[in-house]
């Protein structure tokens, strides 16, 4: 049912035609599914990821950062940082990194615009930057930050740390 319109291993820069472009596909095909009453929610939802996933991509791709996220993190990543792995970027993370960048950056507005409008389809500019505000209020008052605090660190390093069986 679904078209694979983005390779999540390419490392290729993108441009904002061809992110748009893909993430048009990828609505008509949710919107296509959810009209022929699909069950397919793992599905839909993979899709959705995929459209987030490229928007993300694309502003990386453009050096776009909030408070040095993604790049300082990328380079704990790099270094291996307790924390800091492939799991590292959640999507409340993404979330709230795409949601500040909706507020700063045209493009990324009209890329959030085209995917949101699957689930409003006549929603106002100004009902997205709403939607954007208040998602960044909410988790601002849950004193977010894109760093790990000290508890994560260590739940981390004990795992990493688990002392390995001898062999005999």
């Amino acid at each position: 049912m679904f078209k694979e319109v983005h390779n999540l291993n390419s490392s290729k820069e993108i441009t904002f035609e061809e992110v748009k472009s893909k993430i048009e596909v990828i609505s008509a095909n949710i919107s296509k599914a959810e009209e022929k009453a699909l069950d397919d929610l793992a599905h839909i939802e993979l899709q959705e990821s995929i459209m987030r996933n490229l928007i993300f991509d694309y502003c990386v791709t453009n050096n776009y950062e909030v408070n040095e996220f993604p790049f300082k993190q990328f380079k704990k990543i790099g270094n291996q940082e307790p924390g800091y792995d492939k799991d590292y970027v959640t999507l409340k993370r993404t979330e709230y990194y795409l949601d500040k960048l909706t507020l700063e950056k045209k493009d990324v507005f009209e890329l959030r615009k085209i995917a949101l409008q699957k689930y409003y389809p006549n929603c106002s500019p100004e009902r997205i930057y709403e939607h954007a505000r208040i998602s960044i209020q909410l988790a601002d008052e849950e004193n977010f930050d894109f760093d790990l605090i000290q508890p994560e660190i260590e739940e981390e390093t004990i795992y990493m740390e688990a002392e390995r069986p001898s062999l005999p």
